[in-house]
This record gives structure tokens, C-alpha cells and sequence, in this order.
């Protein structure tokens, strides 16, 4: 039997405190902070970053629409 698990489970959620992003070579590296001090990288490409762009303006988009 293969062993499956709940992704979900492994994930913390953090309240950001702050980010700053920089393009370095072919990627662009965006700095996190959140208010509990906790503070980490994320490495991600363009279309990655292009990608979760158009998720955000279609969250922004519902937003507007039902205000």
C-alpha cells in the first residue's frame, strides 16, 4: 500500500510583516518578514512570479467587484 499524505497539514501560515524583492541573474529572490520575527527567501522565476501576479489581480478584481 503507498503511503499518501495531507499535504496541508505541513504548512504554517505566517501575518507578513514586510517583503522586498531583487532580480538576481535569471531568477528574482523576494525577502520575507513576519511579525514574529521569523524571516526567510524564496527563490522563483519569471513566470512563476507572472503566475501569481494574475492570481492576485483576480483576487483583487472579486474584490472590487463586490464592494
Amino acid at each position: 500500500m503507498a503511503k499518501t499524505t495531507d499535504k496541508t497539514t505541513d504548512v504554517t501560515t505566517y501575518t507578513l510583516k514586510q517583503a522586498l524583492a531583487a532580480r538576481v541573474d535569471d531568477h528574482v529572490k523576494i525577502a520575507v518578514e513576519a511579525e514574529d520575527g521569523t524571516r526567510f527567501k524564496i527563490r522563483a522565476t519569471a513566470d512563476q512570479l507572472d503566475a501569481l501576479t494574475g492570481d492576485l489581480e483576480t483576487i483583487f478584481e472579486a474584490d472590487d467587484a463586490d464592494a
